[in-house]
Order: structure tokens, then sequence, then C-alpha cells
């Protein structure tokens, strides 16, 4: 320990910010990848389904699926395209987020803490998913909360980061809602 510092080891502020920076984008680029392939599903499920619906349904029961169906397949592919998004921009801020994490850690120490604790959670999570590695983030986002305005990209980031899984429930949940349409669906085609 230096000084006053809670830090671990002989790290300093710009050794933790970086360490937190690169755990953020570890943690993107690990929901990118699943992502991705979660749009790829989502996609080929729901617009499968919608048009199997619509060879399926009746004319009057036709123009209802369309406007309900088509809202279903925009919030499903919609959520995922929103996670993409705004891990794409964590991404892109990267040098910004360095420089708020430093910023944040030589604020308080207790917020220094938690940065802290953030970290070491987290990289004994290294090997799960994208989804259990974000939940890491909600105490972090909780301690800058009041503070957006000062730390933007940090409050951006920890937004997209704890929505992240979220985001993959909701497109989940719309995809095995689809699913299941598909099944009926294919056999009224059948039938």
């Amino acid at each position: 320990m230096t000084g006053d510092s809670v830090y671990f080891g002989d790290a300093t502020p710009q050794s933790l910010a970086q360490r937190a920076v690169d755990m953020f984008l570890t943690l993107v680029r690990r929901g990118t990848a699943l992502a991705v392939g979660t749009l790829a599903v989502v996609s080929f499920i729901c617009v499968g389904s919608f048009v199997l619906g619509l060879a399926a349904l009746s004319a009057g029961n036709r123009n209802a699926w369309i406007a309900i169906g088509g809202i279903f397949v925009v919030v499903g592919v919609g959520a995922v395209a929103l996670a993409i998004f705004r891990l794409w921009l964590v991404k892109r801020s990267a040098t910004e987020l360095v420089v708020e994490v430093q910023q944040l850690l030589v604020g308080d120490r207790k917020t220094e803490r938690v940065v802290i604790d953030t970290i070491e959670a987290s990289e004994k999570v290294q090997d799960q998913s994208a989804v259990v590695m974000s939940r890491q983030f909600f105490t972090l986002r909780d301690s800058i909360d009041g503070r957006g305005a000062q730390f933007i990209a940090l409050a951006y980031a920890l937004r997209a980061m704890t929505t992240f899984p979220f985001l993959m429930l909701v497109a989940t949940t719309v995809t095995v809602v689809f699913a299941t349409l598909a099944v009926i669906f294919t056999g009224i085609l059948i039938f």
C-alpha cells in the first residue's frame, strides 16, 4: 500500500484505470460475439416465423399479424441490435474511459474500493459468459450515480454493460415465442 491509498500491490491510478478498461473491453468482445450470434438466431427465427404466419393466417387475421408480429420482430431484433450498438460505443470510447476511471479512482476512497472490488471480481469470472461478467458492474454504476455528467463515457459504458443481460433476455423471450408460433403456423399450413 502507498500512503492513504487502498490500491493493491504497487498499482497506480493509471494502471488500475487501464486494468478496469481492459476488463470493460474483454466484456465488450465477449458480449459482441454473443450478441452477433444471437442476432443471427433471433433474425432467422423471428423473420421466418413472421413469414410463416403470413402464409398460414387468413386475410382477416393477417393484418393483425402484420401489426403485432411486426412489432415483436422489431423488438426482438432491435434489442440485440441496440446491445451491439452500445457495446460498439464502449469500444470507441476506450481512451476516454481510462481518463474517467483514473479521475474516479482519485476522487474518493469508497469509490476507489468499489473499482478495485469490481476489477478483482471480474478477473475471477473471466472464463464465464458476458452476461455473468456484466453483473459485476452494478455496484460500480451505483457508485457514480448523480455524477454522470462528470463521467459521461464511464456512465454510458456502465449502462451498456448493465443493460446487456436484459436486452439479451428480451431477445431470447421474443425468439422463444416466435419459435413456438412457427410450430403452430407450420401445423396450420400442413393441416
